[in-house]
């Protein structure tokens, strides 16, 4: 068995201001590195150890591990993963859902719909995502495979894993939250057979708000 600890980064500046990211980037608030730090401790004083660490190359999950991993001494195995990047949404990116109502009415309706195969100019799908999340996810799996790994990534990255591992149809609508630097554990049993372990569990925050996915 392969375990996955699957983190979204800590709060930025464009989730506070609700702008889409995608590859786009913005720093950590405070706050957002606060929960990067508390997640650390909490991993620390529970003993958890990583045989791999893994990130997306954006900067808010760059700085996210890094908090992370200089608490639990494990700054020194990071690895930038590009295939852990959010989705890119093109167009849409730096917007709010307000403005690209206004600005691109039918690119919204789209956005909105839920449709798996929606594909903003210049982005990805939700069906492109799935896949290369499901890809690597298995990819480092099978890699370290009997260890336990950290991944620090995105909202849309997390949600495609949920939803692989739970058999979620690609085109139903959310229904779990996904909050900056919740603890998420997923265990492989074998390729493809992922269990879910644990889910949005944000003790370390001690009632702290955290805020749900925000692309």
């Amino acid at each position: 068995m392969t375990t996955l600890f699957i983190i979204r980064h800590g709060e930025t500046e464009w989730n506070l201001s609700g702008l889409h990211q995608g590859h786009m980037d913005s720093p950590l608030t405070p706050a957002g590195e606060c929960q990067a730090q508390l997640l650390g401790k909490r991993l620390a004083g529970e003993g958890t150890r990583f045989d791999a660490v893994y990130t997306s190359d954006l900067g808010r999950a760059v700085q996210s591990v890094q908090k992370i991993c200089r608490e639990i001494s494990r700054e020194i195995i990071i690895k930038e993963e590009s295939r852990l990047r959010e989705r890119a949404l093109g167009l849409l990116e730096g917007l709010t859902y307000a403005e690209i109502a206004e600005q691109m009415p039918e690119d919204h309706k789209q956005h909105i719909s839920g449709d798996p195969d929606y594909r903003p100019e210049g982005g990805e799908s939700w069906r492109d995502v799935y896949t290369r999340t499901g890809n690597i996810l298995n990819e480092l799996a099978q890699r370290h495979d009997g260890g336990s790994i950290l991944c620090v990534t995105h909202g849309g990255v997390i949600s495609m894993a949920m939803k692989s591992c739970m058999g979620i149809d690609l085109s139903a609508r959310r229904r779990f939250h996904i909050q900056n630097t919740a603890l998420n554990v997923l265990e492989r049993h074998a390729e493809n057979d992922w269990q879910l372990r644990t889910w949005g569990d944000t003790a370390h925050l001690r009632g702290g708000a955290a805020l749900d996915e925000m692309l």
